[in-house]
């Protein structure tokens, strides 16, 4: 188990580290570097304006030494030096420094983590256990209206966009019938109950548009195991028909479902601005989003970094609860 856990490790270790030499090379290197210096004077920089800036920040050191510097920063922290004065402090893990909002990027991400968690990790509050639950019913169900029904609107749900499916519902269930209360952020250290009414609708939309995309893979899982020996062989046993479903089949159910899971909230951490726009809240999303349209290369750097980590953590955890959920899995 301590063998696999270490490969595990070693495994992410090494692809985050490519997810930082690429993102380094794209984002810090080559042409787009200059766009530091076009932040500090503007668009009517002289090619010896950038150059000098270019020069204080040591843009124009070698590219190993300027990752070895990045690197660090990630590591240890480092300062911000401008003609070779410290103009600021960015602590570990440093992604960089904005000089359009003279804050360090991870200052940034920290302020607008807390909306895109409580976005993803609330909304997998409904989904992972609605989405699992319509599943199996299908699946337990096959070829009975009810499983037709829910097929169908899993299928119709999920040919169309989300942005749309959100949108619609935004603008039906909160501003026109108002059902749900409007949606909003506030710090939940400053007041909870605010907090959690501003998320209530976006949980809910957010929830139920993901559990329909997971009813037809459930159900299909479930399908196959309902035919497989073990099964059959528990029937024959005499073992009553709701043990055999939720207890033995789930249970095999449950390791590809996991799988789906991790992957895709990975993803969405990474990927909530559909979410973060429609609904008006400043997450992860929305940072990046505003970066690209102040050409803040460091903000969209770091938000990309981010991004990165949360998926090669997602298929970390994924690997480890891939082995205690189904005991088949071999430790290789």
């Amino acid at each position: 188990m301590i063998v696999y856990i270490a490969r595990r490790l070693l495994l992410a270790i090494s692809v985050l580290f490519a997810a930082i030499v690429l993102t380094f090379g794209l984002f810090f290197t080559g042409p787009a570097k200059d766009g530091v210096a076009y932040q500090i004077c503007g668009t009517k920089c002289t090619n010896q304006k950038v150059h000098d800036i270019n020069h204080s920040l040591g843009l124009d050191k070698p590219v190993v030494q300027q990752f070895g510097t990045y690197v660090k920063g990630l590591v240890a922290g480092r300062d911000i030096t401008n003609d070779g004065q410290v103009t600021g402090h960015c602590d570990a893990p440093c992604l960089g420094w904005s000089y359009v909002q003279s804050q360090s990027v991870t200052d940034q991400v920290k302020q607008v983590m807390p909306v895109t968690f409580a976005i993803v990790f609330g909304g997998m509050l409904i989904f992972v256990p609605l989405g699992l639950l319509l599943g199996v019913v299908c699946g337990r169900n096959r070829g009975s209206p009810l499983d037709r029904f829910l097929v169908g609107a899993s299928q119709v749900i999920s040919s169309m966009p989300y942005y749309a499916v959100a949108l619609i519902l935004n603008l039906y269930l909160i501003f026109t019938w108002k059902v749900l209360p409007a949606t909003g952020y506030t710090p939940l250290t400053q007041d909870p109950g605010t907090w959690f009414t501003g998320f209530i609708a976006i949980w809910i939309i957010f929830g139920l548009f993901n559990a329909m995309l997971y009813v037809r893979y459930v159900r299909a899982f479930m399908i196959n195991t309902l035919s497989s020996d073990f099964v059959r062989t528990a029937r024959s046993k005499g073992i009553p028909e709701r043990t055999v479903v939720w207890r033995h089949a789930l249970r095999a159910t449950l390791a590809p479902y996991l799988t789906l899971i991790g992957v895709d909230v990975a993803l969405q951490l990474s990927g909530s601005i559909f979410t973060e726009q429609v609904f008006n809240v400043r997450g992860i999303g929305r940072l990046g989003l505003d970066a690209i349209s102040t050409n803040d290369l460091p903000v969209i750097a770091g938000t990309v970094l981010v991004g990165a980590t949360f998926i090669v953590l997602g298929n970390l955890l994924i690997d480890l609860l891939y082995v205690a959920v189904d005991p088949t899995v071999k430790l290789t």
